[in-house]
């Protein structure tokens, strides 16, 4: 759940795009900092300040107390490690504490004379649930110091004269913001107007630092590489077109591609697979597919796509309305606009619900209350997409390839929202760390839908519809440049390296592990974070997530592969074979297997209903040092109804300790069976005891129609039953597995 406990000063934060746009002449660029650093343990050491940009793994107990409270306590007790003073702490604003899975992330903002330094001068300390400080983000700017006149020479609206009359400005303009802050840069410090708005003439988010004491403009570029400082909830002006969520909410059914037509088709670009400036015909109508739109709102007659993860607005040029319809069925071909407007609604309001619901990381705009907010054609028609950091919104352009129609796009740009959502406003595009950040979201989910082959050089590229053909090359996610000397100061550029090795931690660990750490791991970053230090804070996500150790070796494999540098690991204290549960009449018996230990003192068999929350059913003495297979067991005597989960907490002889997966056995009175997703299209994951058994599937007539054997190989969950050949309409299913007979039912949608 989102925290956010102050009122925040609005400023907008930044336009991104998934295509690099060129920089024009009447831009005026800041120097580039010295960002040169150094490690030193596990603390990545400015050469700048000397002091940490970043502690990994910092192992600090603090006493409890509110999250705030912590964070402070911790930076009092280390003021010297960061070359801060009291009256530094004391100026520290709370900007956001967030509570997520992993503990709590509190930010605090840089304030001079109660202006704010900087776009996000912040410090971020994350605090797990067992109150040890595990991992910090300096981005402090030390040296700044400003005596306030007692009238500005330059007032904010002379200064806002001055960026016009730069830009040439000939639209009218959005979303803007114009504050008073300190800029610190290359050691000198600056009293600047912070003017930040939307245009389409010149199109562009404009960031511009105009001097209040001589006018002069120290900074005015397309804000696409910045970031928003402190924020509340922002003036977003009406626009011509809008739709609110109003109830009741209803299903309906859209055409979308999935998440492109090559990558259905499994074709290259070409041939009949060609945009033809958006013309339709019979091979790409065909790789159409009808999904289900969830919870779009019905307004008397009026059907809408706006539902509580995503609303359509039409807020940019062209304008093409809001494709509202009498009918619940928005089915489009390619040619006609409304086929964007749906395959971006579904796309977004299946990764929000994934992200949310699935992953249980609850993140949501913090611009606004309610879903996702998108224009589907914006930008002016021209071949790129953003999004815009001052109002949270997601716009894309036509040009090429409609943006819209590759759900590459639609993802990528909803993680960079994510990445500002998460962050508070923090978002970093340090090393292109933000791009990566959303080629890897969106690889995730296209390589999830399991098209191409990994032989297959499509298997690896990013925008397969978009990109990679005449309009624009496209990125890849086997990128083989290493981190840092394969940096070459172009983001979109160097942002493959991260997606690259996080897209390999995805092979390695599957796609829910690795999409959990991912987003849990950049919670705790900010906008100084650079790639290294988003490689140790998903690292870290791992650890406090207790993964395995062959998660953890894995991840940390790979991402030292990449060039990145992590704490060592160290030797696992107990190699784990096995850790299962069976249902034993009416207890439930737990078993596990060592196959060696090292100074092991203890295990601990822990219990939970949900999943979530655990609690100690029994202690069972460990071997010490061994090197022969070791057997242990425990039963539950008192199971509860439905399903319950254990885990396996191991603890050396110096408290250190670890944790296994988590198995379980599920006692039913009603003797149902679970399954999920229900409705489901292409397979359905059914729940079942961890024991062998067979799955069957009835129509509604009685026959098998489908069986699948269980073989009690691994602990698990459920299993996954593929209903491809399935005709659409309502299934049985019956498992005979354990001495049960479990039963239930779901609905076959259609494709």
């Amino acid at each position: 759940m989102r925290h956010l406990l102050l009122l925040f000063v609005s400023l907008p934060l930044f336009v991104f795009a998934q295509k690099p746009n060129p920089t024009r002449s009447f831009e005026i660029k800041l120097s580039p900092e010295n960002e040169a650093w150094h490690l030193l343990g596990n603390m990545r050491i400015s050469d700048a300040t000397g002091y940490p940009a970043a502690i990994y793994q910092a192992g600090y107990n603090v006493n409890p107390a509110n999250p705030e409270s912590m964070a402070r306590t911790y930076l009092m007790s280390n003021q010297s490690l960061l070359g801060l003073r009291p009256s530094d702490i004391n100026n520290l604003k709370l900007h956001a504490i967030r509570s997520s899975q992993t503990g709590h992330t509190v930010r605090l903002r840089q304030m001079c004379n109660g202006l704010p330094v900087n776009k996000n001068a912040e410090i971020t300390v994350h605090i797990t649930k067992n109150n040890v400080v595990d991992y910090v983000m300096n981005g402090f700017q030390y040296g700044v110091q400003m005596d306030l006149p007692a009238t500005l020479p330059v007032s904010a609206s002379e200064a806002r004269q001055l960026v016009d009359k730069q830009l040439n400005l000939t639209s009218t303009v959005t979303d803007e913001t114009n504050q008073l802050m300190v800029l610190h840069h290359e050691n000198k410090n600056y009293l600047v107007h912070h003017i930040v708005f939307l245009a389409e003439q010149p199109l562009g988010e404009w960031d511009a630092y105009v001097d209040a004491r001589t006018g002069t403009i120290l900074k005015l570029e397309d804000a696409s590489l910045y970031h928003k400082s402190e924020h509340e909830e922002p003036n977003i002006p009406a626009a011509t077109n809008m739709l609110w969520v109003v109830p009741p909410p209803v299903n309906g059914s859209g055409l979308i591609f999935r998440p492109d037509p090559l990558s259905s088709a499994v074709v290259a670009y070409g041939g009949t697979y060609v945009d033809n400036s958006d013309a339709t015909n019979a091979s790409l109508e065909a790789q159409q597919f009808t999904n289900d739109l969830l919870d779009i709102t019905l307004t008397g007659s009026t059907y809408s796509l706006v539902g509580p993860y995503a609303v359509i607005q039409d807020f940019e040029a062209p304008s093409k309305g809001l494709f509202t319809q009498n009918s619940a069925n928005f089915n489009f071909n390619r040619f006609q606009d409304g086929f964007e407007a749906v395959n971006t609604y579904y796309h977004i309001d299946n990764m929000m619900r994934y992200l949310n619901l699935t992953l249980g990381v609850t993140i949501m705009p913090y611009q606004y209350t309610g879903g996702v907010r998108f224009d589907p054609s914006g930008l002016s028609g021209a071949d790129n997409s953003h999004y815009v950091g001052s109002s949270g919104r997601l716009a894309f352009g036509e040009g090429g390839v409609d943006d819209a129609e590759d759900a590459d796009v639609v993802v990528h740009e909803l993680g960079h929202g994510i990445h500002d959502w998460i962050t508070s406003g923090g978002l970093s595009q340090v090393n292109g760390l933000s791009e990566g950040s959303g080629d890897y979201w969106a690889g995730s989910y296209s390589r999830s839908v399991g098209n191409w082959a990994s032989s297959d050089p499509a298997y690896n590229w990013m925008f397969n519809w978009d990109g990679h053909n005449p309009f624009w090359g496209g990125r890849v996610l086997n990128y083989t440049a290493v981190y840092p000397g394969g940096l070459v100061g172009a983001i979109h550029t160097d942002g493959q390296i991260w997606a690259t090795s996080m897209m390999n931690v995805w092979n390695d660990i599957g796609r829910e592990k690795s999409d959990k750490i991912f987003w849990l791991g950049l919670d705790v970053t900010n906008s100084s974070t650079n790639q290294n230090d988003a490689a140790n804070a998903v690292y870290q996500a791992a650890i406090n997530l207790a993964y395995s150790y062959a998660d953890r070796l894995a991840i940390r494999t790979r991402f030292v592969a990449a060039g990145y540098t992590i704490p060592a690991l160290p030797p696992a204290p107990v190699e784990l074979v096995r850790f299962q549960a069976k249902r034993a009449s009416d207890d439930v018996l737990l078993t596990w297997t060592t196959a060696n230990e090292q100074q092991n003192d203890f295990f601990t068999i822990e219990k939970s209903s949900d999943g979530r929350n655990f609690e100690v059913l029994g202690v069972k003495k460990g071997a010490g040092t061994t090197q022969v297979e070791n057997n242990y067991s425990m039963t539950d005597f008192e199971p509860l109804d439905g399903t319950n989960y254990y885990r396996l907490k191991q603890t050396d002889f110096d408290g250190n300790s670890a944790y296994s997966q988590i198995v379980s056995v599920r006692f039913d009175a009603t003797n149902t069976l679970f399954t999920y997703p229900n409705p489901a299209s292409e397979s359905i994951t059914i729940v079942h005891p961890d024991a062998a058994g067979v799955i069957s599937i009835y129509d509604i007539n009685g026959r098998i129609v489908r069986t699948q054997m269980v073989t009690e190989i691994t602990p698990k969950t459920g299993t996954l039953v593929p209903l491809s050949g399935l005709a659409t309409g309502m299934y049985s299913i019956q498992m005979v597995a354990d001495g049960q007979v479990l039963t239930g039912k779901f609905y076959r949608s259609s494709q």
